[in-house]
């Protein structure tokens, strides 16, 4: 990519599609189970205006920063970022991701389809910095790299929002070169906690004959498009990546009175369940709280690309 320093520190509006990045369970409003997990573009969620600043939570309990301060760890040590990497931040957010790898010595475009979150990226980043990531507006169905353009694509807890997953695939399969990982992360809606959250819900609306709460945390939020868990992750990644490696992080998270009791323990107490937890979840990733995947592309025939294009 020679052109690269050219546009170090510019923000580049290539179209005008979205998909959504962020982590969210238990935060948005209740939704039925048939408003995820549909056939691709069946539901138009485009918006090109999204913001972070309704989900950015002022306080967290401790189990929920927990979970994402070792999400981000997680996603950026599967990533192992080296000196003159190319890779893409799909769905960057903020980018502030996106920066942690550029200043590990890679080079770093960040992908994202709004442009209030573009315009926080950039106020982020500032562009007088060493390793600036380079902006761009654009949607994860339609990528526009050419072919074996990156060594590396990551995507943190934002592939359950895109709005077409298996063109999205497709295109994160196509930019990558032979030699390349995919590195996502994604919250586990089959989770023991979600498990648990259906059980003790249903039990107390029986006995209580209402509901405990209207936005139950083992539901996907309403702007999500999908419903990932264990099986699912591998049903969609396994036609076009070969799996290295899929990690579990966490348990419990979200689980009923879960954070409040937490919090009635000492800082330090907690701070060693949560670690035992998410040691054991290594062991339980289709029961763990986040997934995280990394694989290598299966790159397809010929005649597989002109059918595809």
């Amino acid at each position: 990519m020679s052109e690269k320093n050219a546009v170090k520190g510019k923000r580049l509006t290539v179209n005008e599609c979205e998909s959504g990045f962020h982590l969210r369970r238990g935060y948005g409003g209740q939704v039925s189970r048939d408003s995820v997990n549909r056939e691709p573009c069946t539901v138009n969620r485009i918006d090109t205006s999204w913001d972070d600043t309704e989900i950015v939570l002022s306080k967290m309990t401790q189990d929920t920063k927990f979970l994402f301060d070792r999400m981000t760890e997680a996603t950026i040590d599967a990533v192992d970022a080296g000196q003159g990497e190319e890779i893409i931040d799909l769905a960057c957010g903020r980018a502030t991701d996106a920066l942690k790898l550029a200043m590990k010595g890679a080079n770093v475009f960040g992908l994202d389809p709004s442009d209030k979150m573009l315009a926080k990226a950039f106020d982020w980043i500032e562009p007088g910095k060493n390793h600036p990531v380079i902006l761009i507006r654009a949607v994860a169905e339609k990528i526009p790299f050419p072919d074996n353009s990156f060594d590396k694509l990551v995507c943190k807890g934002s592939i359950d929002h895109f709005a077409d997953l298996d063109s999205a695939l497709l295109e994160m399969r196509r930019i990558l070169n032979p030699g390349g990982k995919l590195i996502v992360s994604v919250a586990n809606f089959e989770s023991l906690s979600c498990i648990l959250g259906r059980i003790f819900d249903r039990a107390y609306k029986k006995i209580k004959g209402k509901k405990r709460t209207e936005h139950p945390s083992w539901l996907p939020p309403d702007d999500h498009n999908f419903k990932f868990d264990y099986q699912f992750l591998l049903k969609k990644l396994k036609p076009h990546f070969e799996i290295d490696t899929i990690q579990g992080l966490s348990l419990l998270w979200c689980a009923p009175y879960w954070g409040a009791g937490l919090e009635k323990l000492s800082p330090e107490v907690a701070e060693k369940i949560l670690k035992t937890l998410d040691k054991l979840a290594k062991f339980l990733p289709s029961l763990s709280d986040v997934l995280v995947v990394r694989a290598k592309p299966i790159k397809p025939q010929r005649h597989e690309d002109s059918n595809e294009i």
